[in-house]
């Protein structure tokens, strides 16, 4: 297992990593300087989605490489050699030539500003029949622009540096290029998105923008909002529109925000696999150290190790810390919980390597042709050299890995969902987690919309490298569309967040009807256990000792008749509990009082009926139910802090049923006052997960170890 400070292992320290890198800059404890080696998926977040601003190094020998890498350029345009894209046509018509240079780049950006955006994209207030987008989210477009700028800062692509603090402006004057969604397959790059990217720096009036955020937001051509910021048009000399162009930053630039997203839902999973385990009452010894050391692949090891942590201290399981000796039903748990880190494991591993591969894709040089800029074998100083670096298939192959990871971990989110709300599987909770005395579907539909949401996330699970289609005069044979890959991992990572979001709500309700359940069982011992008139089984004739042993007898009875009858509500358990012990009750009864009449017989079971049914009124609903407090510190250190944030920072109740539906309240002239459907409910978690507030909330105390 590979370790990291702290003793943390390798995915949890990487992804607590990021969230506090991105943390730090957010709140502006450290500032983003670029300087084409030191970005990183922390630093794209934070400028794609909250609002930091990047400045360019003013380090004098960056500067100087920029400069020798145009000069190198332009020595070697005076020699009068052929150089791909600056004194040639593009791609497959490169056998074309020209000494029109500095029309040339225009040129390129006309034929490739080719993609489509609707008017209502340009005017999103006119969109009340909620259209489908047909431009970028804009967060895609800040971390693209800020991506291409590191990039080409390494001082290979002949591109001046005024250019580049042209791509800087923007992000700091709140001025944002509608990009088409489609119409790249990141094979010469991204050349499409870029290209409009590069327009509204030039100030071409057909490429639009939008100025602001939120209410004030408008749309206006990119000469406009340039004007009206003060900023000048940017001109671009040989080889600049090809440079800003020719590259990976869209698709990396993405794939990067959809990898922070991932990230973070992978060890989420762990602590939902754990949660699911408390709701299940799990045997978890499958989480000991001495299964995975024997089968030591680290992500497993890694896993397994998560989940102990997260479930230390829990009261709800057994096996964390001792084996369980005995019991009724599956002595191990189900495949959803139990194999969780050999499940999640291999994909946490890839997980990491997507990661490598998307930092060192941030920090690389991806146009073409390249610039040269050390002293040859000849002593000249310096080459131009066409190549392929714009070919983004380690940005594919990391997003692809990154979905097929996130269609495995929902799969196993999804059974253990249905585990958890089927009566067949769950252990003895009610059916559909209703917990009310009434009859209830409650869960009912998250079961159907999990199935849906696994549905459509399974379909985007295939490889996106599988589908490559010739183009541009079969010049680009193969390409890698990587933008495509990442555009599928956003999409996924959402289905996949959607998934975590129901599955904390059905957690929330299991752990408290378990911890309830627990508490009756508890509650229901005691006055069996009590030697008085008032005792549960007094009234049979028997000495406080054949009480005692009574009661040890049949505890064991009263718990598993009572998680059996789970098909419906817990009322009707009550019958079931009193029947099953009446027949041990009758043996016991004919070994230590043999005279014991049948009417006594008939009067105890009446009146112990009257005590397994008073002590379930008193704890389910309707009457009060378990606060959470007392759930929340019999849960495990990491899965009581998703519950606490649920209940207390989301002020999420359990449901009731009928009685917590508005329109139900509403029919029956009661207060509709804080109910809520289980849709709106989830739809908060789910938010709370979209905007990172959870995340750093459940996480602070783990990032602090």
């Amino acid at each position: 297992m590979t370790l990291t400070r702290h003793g943390q292992s390798a995915h949890i320290s990487a992804t607590l990593q990021l969230l506090a890198n991105v943390h730090d800059l957010r709140n502006r404890e450290r500032t983003l300087q670029l300087n084409g080696n030191n970005l990183d998926i922390a630093s794209i977040v934070a400028v794609a989605r909250h609002g930091v601003e990047p400045t360019i190094s003013t380090d004098e020998l960056l500067s100087k490489r920029l400069e020798i890498s145009v000069d190198t350029l332009a020595d070697v345009i005076s020699q009068k050699c052929v150089i791909y894209g600056v004194n040639t046509g593009f791609g497959g018509s490169a056998d074309t030539r020209t000494n029109e240079l500095i029309d040339l780049q225009t040129h390129l950006l006309q034929f490739i500003q080719s993609g489509i955006i609707t008017a209502a994209d340009k005017d999103p207030a006119s969109n009340s029949e909620r259209e489908p987008s047909h431009v970028m989210p804009l967060a895609w477009v800040r971390a693209s622009i800020v991506a291409r700028a590191n990039q080409n800062l390494r001082g290979h692509s002949a591109i001046r540096k005024c250019v580049l603090h042209s791509l800087v402006d923007l992000l700091h004057n709140g001025i944002t290029p509608l990009i088409p969604l489609r119409g790249t397959i990141s094979a010469s790059g991204d050349l499409m998105p870029m290209a409009y990217i590069a327009g509204a720096i030039m100030g071409n009036p057909d490429v639009f923008v939008q100025v602001g955020q939120g209410a004030q937001a408008i749309v206006m051509p990119s000469s406009e909002a340039l004007k009206m910021s003060g900023l000048s048009p940017t001109g671009l000399g040989p080889k600049e529109g090809l440079g800003l162009i020719n590259g990976t930053a869209p698709s990396v630039a993405v794939a990067s925000l959809a990898l922070y997203d991932t990230q973070q839902l992978a060890l989420l999973a762990q602590m939902l696999t754990a949660f699911a385990s408390e709701c299940l009452a799990g045997n978890v010894e499958w989480a000991h150290p001495f299964i995975h050391a024997t089968r030591p692949h680290a992500g497993q090891i890694e896993v397994a190790s998560n989940i102990r942590r997260f479930l230390r201290g829990s009261k709800l399981v057994v096996g964390l810390e001792s084996q369980q000796a005995s019991g009724d039903g599956l002595c191990q748990d189900r495949y959803s919980t139990r194999t969780a880190p050999q499940w999640i494991g291999p994909y946490i591993e890839d997980l990491l390597l997507a990661q490598h591969q998307l930092e060192v894709e941030l920090n690389s040089t991806s146009d073409n042709p390249l610039v040269d800029t050390s002293k040859q074998d000849d002593g000249s100083t310096g080459r131009v050299y066409s190549g392929g670096n714009f070919q983004a298939a380690a940005v594919t192959s990391a997003m692809d890995k990154a979905r097929l990871a996130i269609q495995m971990i929902g799969r196993m989110l999804w059974s253990q969902v249905t585990e958890m709300i089927n009566p067949a599987t769950n252990n003895g909770l009610e059916a559909n987690l209703n917990a009310t005395a009434s009859e209830n579907f409650t869960m009912k539909g998250i079961d159907i919309n999990m199935s849906a949401y696994m549905s459509e996330l399974a379909a985007l699970a295939h490889p996106v490298s599988a589908h490559v289609m010739s183009a541009e005069m079969h010049n680009q044979g193969i390409n890698s569309l990587a933008l495509i890959s990442a555009r599928r991992t956003m999409e996924a990572a959402d289905l996949l967040a959607h998934m975590s979001a129901c599955h904390i709500y059905v957690s929330c309700q299991g752990v408290e009807i378990r911890a309830n359940h627990n508490r009756f069982l508890l509650t229901l011992r005691t006055k069996m256990e009590d030697f008085t008139p008032s005792g549960a089984l007094y009234g049979l004739g028997l000495e406080g000792s054949q009480i005692e042993m009574l009661c040890t007898s049949l505890m064991p009875i009263v718990q598993s008749s009572w998680y059996r009858a789970n098909s419906n509500t817990w009322k009707d358990r009550v019958l079931s509990v009193v029947d099953a012990v009446m027949s041990l009750v009758n043996v016991f009864m004919a070994t230590h009082n043999p005279d014991c009449s049948v009417s006594t017989i008939i009067a105890f079971k009446k009146k112990f009926g009257i005590v397994v049914s008073s002590t379930a009124e008193e704890m389910f609903y309707p009457g009060p139910t378990i606060s959470p407090e007392e759930v929340a510190v019999q849960l495990g250190r990491g899965t009581a802090q998703i519950y606490t944030w649920v209940r207390s920072k989301l002020n999420i109740p359990m449901n009731c049923g009928l009685q917590d539906d508005p329109l139900y309240n509403a029919q029956k002239g009661l207060s509709t006052k804080g109910k809520k459907s289980i849709g709106s409910s989830v739809s908060m978690v789910y938010e709370s997960l979209l905007n990172g507030d959870m995340m750093d909330g459940i996480l602070e105390d783990w990032m602090q170890d």
